[in-house]
């Protein structure tokens, strides 16, 4: 876990905390203190959770660059267990990461003979194949 996930973790913990200590002081002694309330609880909860969404996203488009890596290493084919070898992700993770760029149209998928599903990237160009695209 980077410094950033801890921080974020951090400012949702404690947003949560205030919001249950103002919310049991506002119903047990009647205090109502909306400034603090705001600076305490909802600001620091509101920016964690924005520094984990973009912490998540950072995390997603990194995942995807090492598959596309890989991708280019092994011929553009791939299977979850190569992705599963090669990246932090495991078995589940890496067939449902293949999933999503498949459902995004980066590859297509083949069976192999004992079952298996093989991702081929199709982005990816030799420079022969460069080279003999024609002009639009």
């Amino acid at each position: 876990m980077d410094s950033r996930q801890v921080i974020s973790r951090i400012l949702i913990g404690f947003g949560m905390l205030s919001i249950l200590l103002y919310g049991y002081g506002a119903l047990m002694y009647g205090m109502w203190d909306f400034v603090g309330f705001l600076l305490f609880a909802i600001l620091p909860l509101g920016y964690g959770w924005t520094l984990d969404q973009r912490n998540r996203k950072k995390a997603q488009e990194n995942m995807e660059k090492q598959i596309l890596k890989l991708a280019a290493r092994k011929q553009n084919l791939l299977t979850a267990a190569d992705v599963a070898l090669y990246t932090p992700l495991n078995m589940e993770q890496s067939g449902e990461a293949l999933e999503g760029l498949r459902r995004k149209g980066f590859l297509h998928v083949k069976v192999a003979d004992n079952g298996a599903f093989v991702y081929e990237f199709q982005s990816f160009l030799s420079v022969e194949e460069k080279l003999s695209a024609e002009r639009v």
